[in-house]
């Protein structure tokens, strides 16, 4: 079956957090000079869609901006949204969610400054899929998106995680909403194995846990996210905003970006990094889709602000009004990266 588009943005992330220390935000120390290194803390989820950040540390771009990365693992940027606002992390790379924008309303002093992992709409060859039971394909109980009504889909972060968010796109081109589903929290690598024993009839699903359920012939692909879609991103902690060293770093993962456009990213250097970055082999690497990247690493606004509308609609967000986006978005870091 040929895969169909879902429409508009999103996606999500794992794993534990480390102890943290001050950050560069403390230090009041300015980038590039010809001292010692001076270091920033960054919060990530350990995943290829923030390749960027690998990419401009190994190459010594950050090392070229004064920099030197102190990295910790984080389960999610949900969590670690509470650490860059206190200062014991300056930068978070991870996905969005609806704890996030919670976070935010509460009075966390949080900004997003820059996006990753972009989807190219490759409907052959995509980082994601929204995978449906092939039983209930071939039974004919499922013949398009609007069957999923009332069924079970499975949704990594739930029903305020990146992945709901695609979900609910594809839903609303089919007529239904978030709410006309029964979505389960599972993670990406136990989804095929549910849709195989019939513990949920479908999932969105992130490579390459997608593409082993396709090729296999336990699922079938009803939609993948179009392209400039987004659900990732880079998120400064209020004191990193205004330190000298917020710049720089941002000129770093840009330059980083640059070398990750088209087939570039793709390259044996840069797989070789993203490998040992995420614990696996080039080859590994190569074998899934990665997504794209914007050249400027640019925040994207309107996506954040869909995600915001979904996610209080469906009730995982409790507020009533749409947060201000000048309140937490910052563009003029890619504006003005060189």
């Amino acid at each position: 079956m040929k895969k169909i588009p879902l429409l508009a943005s999103a996606l999500t992330a794992s794993l534990l957090l480390a102890a943290c220390s001050g950050g560069a935000a403390d230090e009041g120390a300015s980038a590039g000079g010809a001292g010692d290194l001076q270091t920033v803390d960054v919060g990530l989820v350990q995943l290829a869609i923030f390749a960027p950040l690998y990419v401009a540390d190994a190459k010594g771009y950050f090392a070229d901006e004064g920099i030197e990365l102190n990295l910790e693992t984080v389960k999610s940027g949900q969590d670690a949204i509470p650490l860059a606002s206190s200062g014991q992390l300056d930068v978070v790379a991870a996905g969005f969610s609806a704890g996030m924008f919670s976070a935010i309303e509460s009075g966390l002093d949080v900004k997003v400054v820059g996006s990753m992992g972009v989807s190219d709409g490759n409907t052959e060859s995509s980082p994601t899929d929204l995978v449906v039971s092939s039983k209930l394909v071939d039974s004919g109980e499922i013949a398009s998106v609007a069957d999923l009504e009332g069924r079970k889909v499975g949704a990594a972060g739930g029903p305020g995680g990146t992945g709901a968010y695609l979900l609910a796109l594809a839903l609303e081109e089919a007529g239904l909403t978030i709410n006309d589903v029964e979505i389960v929290n599972l993670g990406n690598p136990d989804m095929p194995t549910a849709i195989a024993n019939g513990s949920i009839d479908a999932g969105l699903i992130s490579a390459p846990f997608s593409t082993l359920a396709l090729e296999d012939g336990t699922g079938v692909s009803y939609g993948v996210p179009p392209e400039g879609t987004s659900g990732t991103g880079v998120i400064y902690g209020g004191d990193f905003v205004s330190s000298d060293l917020a710049q720089p770093f941002f000129n770093a993962l840009a330059r980083a970006a640059k070398d990750l456009q088209g087939e570039d990213r793709y390259s044996d250097e840069n797989l070789e990094i993203i490998g040992a970055a995420t614990g696996q082999t080039a080859e590994e690497v190569a074998a899934v889709p990665l997504y794209t990247w914007l050249p400027d690493l640019a925040p994207l606004p309107d996506q954040l602000a869909g995600m915001e509308r979904i996610w209080m609609e469906s009730g995982a967000l409790e507020y009533a009004e749409a947060l201000p986006q000048a309140d937490y978005v910052d563009p003029t870091f890619s504006e003005n990266a060189e």
